[in-house]
């Protein structure tokens, strides 16, 4: 079984024969509508239910995080970048501060995205 999504990057899981037959079984219970068994069943990842499940579910917290993580960036380097501090992007993260429109702008200049991922 894989799971695979058509983007630049591909995103696909491949699973050993040894792979424990409950682990499967979860897998296609709790992801079965998401997951393609045959490559030419391959999709934009965009255009999934899957993305459009979990990008209604992210706060900006948690869009913030999710790009700082990928891109590698650091609380303190997202800081430095954006004049605020480690502290603060912290606080944004886990919603315990909203993200003012002047941070929000940095922030969507520094992972080159629209200012509406963090208002």
């Amino acid at each position: 079984m894989s799971v695979a999504v058509k983007t630049p990057r591909m995103l696909s899981f491949r699973f050993k024969r040894n792979t424990p037959a409950r682990v499967l079984r979860d897998i296609r219970t709790r992801y079965g509508k998401y997951v393609a068994e045959d490559e030419n069943e391959l999709v934009e990842w965009k255009k999934t239910d899957l993305h459009k499940e979990i990008s209604s579910r992210m706060t900006p917290g948690d869009r913030l995080r999710e790009l700082r993580t990928v891109t590698g960036l650091t609380l303190q380097a997202l800081g430095d970048k954006v004049e605020v501090s480690p502290q603060r992007i912290y606080e944004f993260e886990t919603a315990r501060r909203n993200i003012s429109k002047g941070v929000a702008k940095r922030l969507a200049e520094v992972f080159g995205v629209g200012v509406a991922v963090f208002i």
